[in-house]
């Protein structure tokens, strides 16, 4: 004689986990969790899914294997991206869009627009740090620009005082740092308004100061400021100039020259840079105009630990993936995800990493 039928809860949890962590796109993840309470436990107990390359047509990739996975409403052409968020540039604004919530969110137009006889501001990296709080950092002709604004104000702030050739900025422990080109870290303090309820930066403070250009000559060097594992880390890589085709191409690497990457901890007690010799079994870098690092269990990456695109600045840019072992020693490997252009005819993203919730 049969039994009675058995619950779709009474799988155990570390099953359910698994399935879980199987489904690629969001959308899925978020049917799983809203089946019944033992699901949703599962799903709050899995880790952060792995990015999805996000091209302008709508198509996203999924990491590792690969598979494409097209998204309606996505193929208007973004800017960049900022966590979960793609972002749009329309004429009064810009417009913050989660693709597979639907949410969004809207911001100022770049401050060019605020000022009449300013020069045109690209946005190069959009922070959102709080639901009251974003930053970005603009690149005017050779100059770069930090400003803050809170979502549905109609201006951004600029920081004034600014130390020149930031290269990038992270939202760190509710500050905000950036990083120039002298691989300095500075500590911008946020303060909001009384009556308006905007922010500004009130005071920009080296907590590191390097003081001397840490790249060489021989090298294009590209930084990344990013948050890791409740540390601040600063990453270096460097590609050598002889190795790069006309138009930008990087060509195939050869034994005598690799990519250099270095990986260097902000030690705030000590006021300076430490480098780190691994990143830790379970950590994976996603470096480009929106990097983050995501915690996966080894199997999923099993080697290929860091993952970048060729964002350098140059016109044809394309997405390299990388493998580092222990000590950090680069290696190239054999990808399923497509060669694209980072950067567009234009300057702006071709391809960003988006980091879906939940």
């Amino acid at each position: 004689m049969e039994g009675t039928p058995r619950s779709w809860s009474d799988i155990p949890l570390e099953l359910a986990g698994l399935v879980f962590r199987c489904l690629i796109a969001p959308g899925d993840r978020v049917r799983f969790a809203a089946v019944c309470p033992q699901w949703r436990s599962a799903a709050q107990q899995a880790p952060l899914p792995l990015p999805l390359l996000a091209l302008k047509d709508g198509t996203f990739y999924s990491m590792p294997r690969g598979e494409p996975l097209h998204v309606p409403g996505c193929d208007d052409g973004f800017v960049t991206a900022s966590g979960n968020w793609l972002v749009y540039n329309h004429l009064h604004c810009f417009l913050l869009v989660d693709p597979f919530s639907g949410a969004t969110m809207t911001l100022p137009a770049p401050p060019s627009m605020d000022a009449p006889h300013s020069r045109n501001f690209v946005l190069v990296k959009l922070i959102v740090c709080s639901p009251h709080l974003i930053a970005a950092l603009f690149e005017d002709d050779c100059d770069f620009q930090i400003a803050v604004c809170r979502p549905g104000t109609s201006s951004w702030s600029v920081a004034q005082e600014q130390h020149m050739w930031i290269l990038d900025i992270a939202f760190y422990q509710e500050k905000l740092y950036a990083i120039n080109y002298l691989n300095d870290l500075l500590a911008l303090d946020i303060s909001v308004d009384d009556n308006t309820g905007d922010p500004h930066v009130a005071r920009i403070e080296r907590v590191i100061r390097i003081g001397c250009y840490r790249g060489y000559t021989d090298y294009l060097t590209t930084f990344y400021l990013i948050e890791s594992r409740g540390s601040l880390l600063m990453v270096h890589r460097n590609i050598f100039h002889g190795h790069i085709h006309d138009g930008g191409q990087i060509h195939t690497f050869a034994k005598q020259c690799k990519p250099e990457l270095a990986v260097f901890e902000a030690d705030f007690r000590q006021s300076r840079w430490s480098k780190l010799m691994t990143l830790g079994d379970d950590q994976a870098l996603f470096l480009g105009p929106c990097s983050r690092a995501v915690c996966v269990p080894r199997c999923d990456l099993q080697d290929k630990r860091v993952w970048f695109m060729g964002d350098y600045k140059n016109d044809v840019l394309n997405m390299i993936p990388l493998s580092g072992t222990d000590d950090i020693v680069i290696r190239k490997f054999s990808c399923p995800l497509p060669m694209i252009s980072w950067r567009d005819h234009n300057g702006r993203a071709g391809a960003v990493w988006l980091f879906p919730l939940n």
